[in-house]
């Protein structure tokens, strides 16, 4: 008998640790799962915040810009709020979004509007600087680093999509990808013209958008706003010109009215865009397919200077082969005014090297 209430005891008490050690658990388990909504919640109330106020400090750093051509509005598009001093506000945009205007009105996030004075714009960048006066205080936007932004970021795209009837219109997505080229046909030939380097985004950018800002969630800007890929088979691919690539225009632009780049002094064509036909006609060797076929030299210019001729074929500019007149375009307009390159050319089956000082 002793033993066997020892027994039930025993049992009692190890089935009493048992249920105690359960409900122990179940308060850790309940108590964690507690926790760990309540940090989930903070996060999320925490980032809401966080956007909240950069769409705040951000909505007055950002205008509509309406263009207009013997007094019919023609375009409309966004700008960014670059400089401030002396009551003079200085405005970056898109070179598209004020081409053949005769009169421009920037309309502050505040209702009011001004008119514009262009003080000059760059078709290859596509970027353009405009000058208003105003009568108020105005707040010009920090830069990021366009560089080290990294590509999985959040991003912002502010502007007036479709009209200004939207002005101050927020989108988020994030930084979809950096360094992206995009080819450019600037005179609608069918002939890409130019190479532009780009940010790429997810946030949707549509039509008034141009010339906006992109800005991170420091509420830094990092890009200006340019085109969107449109297609029923794509979606969610925008572009914007990263800010390390828009400062050193802004400031040509602000000196000088335009953008100074080197000349070679010659027209040419790019021989891989050329039909066998036009081959035939300059008489290029069919088997010719990369270079330029130098069409004309300017009297007294550079290329004139170094003994290049009129129908030479330059293959090498730099001592870089060239492919197609996109790029010996891009490479050119790299170098500076005085600097000095190597250029090889092809003239009666012989290559000739010489030294060009670009002007």
């Amino acid at each position: 008998m002793k033993k066997t209430g020892l027994y039930l005891m025993i049992l009692v008490l190890v089935g009493w640790n048992i249920f105690l050690s359960l409900e122990v658990i179940s308060l850790r388990e309940n108590g964690g799962v507690t926790q760990t909504t309540q940090i989930i919640e903070n996060k999320v109330t925490q980032f809401t915040t966080d956007v909240t106020q950069v769409v705040e400090n951000s909505l007055e750093k950002v205008v509509g810009i309406s263009s207009y051509r013997q007094g019919i509005l023609f375009g409309s598009g966004s700008g960014a709020i670059y400089k401030v001093g002396s009551g003079q506000v200085m405005i970056i945009t898109n070179n598209h979004v004020i081409t053949n205007a005769d009169t421009i009105e920037v309309i502050f996030a505040n209702g009011r509007t001004f008119p514009g004075e262009l003080m000059g714009s760059d078709i290859y960048t596509d970027l353009a600087l405009i000058s208003v006066a105003v009568d108020f205080p105005v707040n010009p936007f920090k830069f990021g680093d366009s560089a080290v932004s990294k590509v999985g970021e959040w991003v912002l795209a502010i502007g007036s999509p479709l009209g200004q009837e939207f002005q101050g219109s927020v989108t988020m997505g994030i930084l979809s990808g950096k360094d992206r080229v995009v080819p450019v046909d600037l005179n609608n030939n069918g002939i890409n013209d130019w190479d532009m380097i780009v940010l790429q985004t997810d946030a949707a950018i549509n039509p008034g958008n141009s010339g906006g800002p992109l800005i991170n969630l420091a509420g830094e800007l990092i890009g200006i706003n340019s085109m969107k890929i449109a297609s029923d088979t794509v979606e969610g691919m925008g572009f914007s010109i990263p800010i390390n690539e828009v400062v050193p225009i802004m400031e040509q632009l602000e000196q000088f009215g335009r953008v100074i780049r080197p000349v070679l002094g010659v027209s040419a064509v790019g021989i891989s865009d050329l039909s066998i036909f036009q081959k035939n006609v300059y008489g290029i060797p069919l088997t010719q397919t990369g270079g330029l076929y130098v069409t004309s030299v300017v009297i007294g210019g550079p290329a004139a200077q170094a003994g290049i001729l009129e129908g030479d074929i330059i293959l090498q500019f730099d001592n870089v082969q060239i492919e197609n007149f996109k790029q010996f375009r891009k490479m050119l307009y790299s170098k500076q005014v005085n600097d000095s390159v190597r250029i090889v050319v092809l003239r009666n089956n012989e290559q000739l090297s010489m030294s060009v000082r670009l002007q």
